[in-house]
């Protein structure tokens, strides 16, 4: 899946990165954080060169134990690889030596100690603004630190999943033609809600099996969008015409059986 945000760090800092994860995902910035993102079954060393390719930006939790992880170094020579804007948020008086002081050295830096719960804010600006979507009234729990030490924090808490809602919502459009078409044995609209249904299997084979596949995913929700402003449109026209051209038979005449045949001719469509 695409996100905004890698978070990189040693497992010894994990209360720290689990509370800079649940306060970037309460300002709606996508995160990407292991193991909790780690597909099942793949391989681990993939799937952390995939998040980092197809991340925006990426933040390291930095200090003496990610100083000494080699898993830390690695992944930040990925990111500098590949081209990712780097956010060290320094949570003790360590200084970066050998690789990270290269990689490091002019990246941006958040100078966290000893009170991360007070960089949060700052953290939350720089992330957005890198990521082009700049919160300029951040939401920050005040507590939680605490929240993450008793591990109450609840992950991932995205509250604007609108690409979840539309992609679970637009099948019960195709699907609706397809039965309607099968119904009444109009092969048009059969094909129709066949069509519609393409770009939905291609959106969830992509974020399930290609990762990587970011450009064609975004094509393939860019399509579904298009297909329920088309299908908007289409319903408005129907049903403007349809009273229409009820006002025009009711003002010439009362036969009820101009009436049921016009609503059997819209009934098909």
């Amino acid at each position: 899946m695409v996100h905004d945000v890698f978070i990189s760090y040693s497992t010894k800092d994990k209360i720290t990165a689990d509370a800079i994860c649940h306060v970037l995902e309460e300002n709606d910035m996508k995160c990407w954080i292991a193991p909790r993102n780690i597909s099942s079954g793949q391989p681990y060393a993939k799937e952390i060169l995939n998040a980092i390719q197809t991340t925006k930006i990426v933040v390291l939790v930095f200090s003496s134990n990610s100083q000494e992880s080699q898993f830390v170094q690695k992944e930040i020579n990925l990111s500098f690889s590949n081209s990712k804007p780097i956010i060290s948020f320094v949570i003790d008086e360590t200084l970066p030596e050998g690789d990270l002081e290269f990689y490091l050295k002019t990246n941006h830096w958040l100078d966290a100690y000893p009170e991360p719960e007070g960089v949060f804010s700052k953290l939350v600006k720089d992330a957005s603004r890198l990521i082009g979507d700049e919160k300029a009234n951040p939401i920050i729990d005040s507590n939680v630190m605490e929240k993450a030490r008793k591990g109450e924090l609840n992950q991932p808490s995205i509250k604007n999943e609108w690409k979840s809602f539309i992609f679970l919502a637009t099948p019960l459009y195709p699907f609706a033609l397809i039965y309607m078409g099968i119904s009444s044995k109009m092969k048009k609209i059969t094909i129709e809600g066949l069509i519609c249904v393409v770009p939905i299997l291609i959106y969830l084979y992509f974020s399930i099996f290609g990762p990587m596949m970011a450009q064609q995913q975004s094509i393939a929700l860019t399509f579904i969008i298009i297909l329920w402003i088309i299908s908007v449109i289409y319903i408005l026209i129907i049903r403007k015409d349809y009273l229409f051209r009820k006002s025009v038979i009711s003002s010439v005449s009362d036969d009820k059986e101009l009436f049921a045949a016009l609503i059997d001719e819209y009934g098909d469509i």
